[in-house]
């Protein structure tokens, strides 16, 4: 089978319709190897313009592309270019990863898409950003993609600060670290990344790839953040199969990602009371143990996820807004859900309201996310109309990442775009 790999031609020009924008393009494998020994593991397939123009290169072409939002005419061509004959013969020996991103294919097209080999790989790529604008929305995407058997990637991991907070909720099987990264290896931050991705390695087996590996320097720094296979100048791009030095191959492991199993449509305090013992408190108690939670999550910093119910917006005061204002500006992301709360952002807390029917408005929840600590505090009024510090709640605490993560989970999941 490698000979007949081999004796595949290399990629001749196609024309990519990019708008109003005829640009011709061609295709060209891209090798994923191991850092630790350059063991062949994949391949991804890429785009590029033709040599001497000015996106001469798959970096060039992509970033244009973005700039032009015209990245799904780009996917679109990655996609025919997957049922080419030198795309079929090379994925017969070992992987070939096809990244698109989640939202340039629609749904129904997506479940029909099937790949022309086995060992094609579609990967979907999802941005945090994306998430962080529309939870609701992409976090269904995502489920339902995984439910497909899709693999599903975060890209440029370094570049964007909230993307380690929502690997959390994300759950990606390839991690990808932008180029930007290992030229800042000796930053401050650097440690905290190297950390949070660790654990969440530790926790998923995902598997860590880092963009930009262009020379030994560069292969040992991306060793060190945590990545183990790697893509760039020192494993040099091919348009024609028959170019790719296959000396020792060790493809990407099968196993699938560990995610967190989906929760339904329920309640924090419904989680969490299934599995452990309520308690009973006032709002004055409970207001502290909110503001000891959000100390936690501020002082852990950018990789934390921090939301909170209110109930209604009356009770998200204005002393509650600052603090919240204050802790956003360290975390990765924070948001907050109340009945009569305006769907907004404001500076980096993002605000979406509550249907008055959903029982969400019965609890009152913090829960914060991170790679060394997560937490849950929720609540359930038992209405019975005190004095507003004298409230009384059913609460219970939990400190079980399946739990909070669920609980999380059910909270964004109830929102559309919020900005």
């Amino acid at each position: 089978m490698m000979e007949r790999a081999v004796s595949q031609p290399g990629s001749r020009p196609s024309v990519m319709a990019a708008g109003d924008i005829s640009l011709e393009v061609v295709m060209q494998f891209a090798p994923v190897r191991r850092l630790a020994d350059g063991a062949l593991a994949a391949v991804e397939l890429q785009v590029r313009g033709v040599a001497g123009s000015a996106l001469s290169s798959a970096d060039a072409l992509r970033r244009a592309t973005r700039l032009m939002e015209q990245k799904t005419a780009l996917d679109q061509q990655k996609i025919v270019f997957a049922d080419s004959a030198a795309a079929r013969h090379i994925s017969e020996i070992l992987p070939v990863l096809i990244a698109i991103d989640l939202t340039s294919v629609p749904a129904d097209a997506l479940k029909a898409l099937t790949p022309a080999s086995a060992l094609q790989r579609l990967v979907l790529s999802v941005s945090p950003a994306q998430l962080l604008a529309r939870p609701h929305d992409m976090l269904a995407a995502i489920r339902a993609a995984r439910g497909q058997g899709r693999m599903i990637c975060v890209d440029g991991l370094g570049v964007e600060p909230q993307a380690i907070a929502m690997l959390a909720l994300i759950e990606p099987d390839i991690i990808i670290t932008g180029p930007e990264l290992l030229a800042r290896t000796g930053d401050p931050d650097m440690a905290e990344l190297a950390h949070a991705l660790a654990a969440h390695v530790e926790r998923t087996h995902a598997v860590v790839v880092a963009e930009g590996v262009d020379d030994d320097h560069r292969r040992l720094a991306a060793h060190t953040i945590g990545a183990t296979y790697g893509t760039g100048a020192l494993y040099p791009s091919v348009s024609n199969p028959a170019d790719l030095p296959i000396d020792s191959l060790v493809p990407l492991p099968q196993a699938p990602v560990w995610s967190t199993p989906a929760a339904g449509r329920t309640t924090p305090y419904k989680l969490a009371a299934a599995a452990g013992q309520p308690r009973r408190g006032t709002k004055r108690l409970l207001v502290q143990m909110s503001k000891s939670l959000e100390a936690q999550a501020t002082a852990a910093g950018q990789a934390m996820i921090v939301v909170g119910t209110f109930q209604h917006a009356r009770h998200f005061t204005t002393h509650t807004a600052q603090r919240w204002h204050d802790l956003a500006t360290v975390t990765g992301f924070a948001g907050v859900y109340g009945v009569g709360l305006t769907p907004m952002s404001d500076g980096n807390v993002h605000h979406a309201p509550l249907h008055p029917d959903d029982d969400l408005v019965n609890e009152w929840t913090i829960a914060v996310l991170g790679p060394h600590f997560c937490a849950l505090l929720a609540a359930r009024d038992l209405h019975d109309n005190g004095p507003d510090l004298e409230r009384t709640f059913d609460f219970i605490q939990s400190f079980d990442r399946l739990t909070v993560t669920q609980a999380i989970h059910t909270i964004l999941t109830r929102f559309t775009h919020t900005r």
